[in-house]
């Protein structure tokens, strides 16, 4: 059974969360926006598979670096924890 949670609901669960280091780049460019992840949240709260749905180029690699160090609470179903499918967000203002 594959499950899919809402980002709201993943987030409910996140216990750990990593600020994405911003390279020179963004900062220069004066580029910002939103970068959106989605990747599979793991029987034991890793972060697994995750890929960039949308956003901008030069944010999307410290966003995926960032977002594979988040840790979260394993999603319970009926007791047990299953592995489900969901997203999440980082947006930047203006650097």
């Amino acid at each position: 059974m594959y499950i899919s949670v809402s980002a709201l609901a993943a987030e409910k669960l996140l216990i750990h969360k990593v600020d994405p280091v911003w390279n020179h780049l963004p900062m220069e460019g004066r580029v910002s926006g939103t970068v959106v992840i989605q990747f599979e949240l793991g029987k034991h709260g890793e972060v697994l598979c995750p890929g960039v749905i949308s956003g901008p180029q030069l944010l999307q690699q410290p966003v995926l670096n960032a977002i594979r160090k988040y840790e979260y609470k394993p999603y319970l179903l009926n007791g047990e924890a299953v592995v489900v499918s969901t997203t999440a967000s980082i947006t930047t203002s203006n650097f």
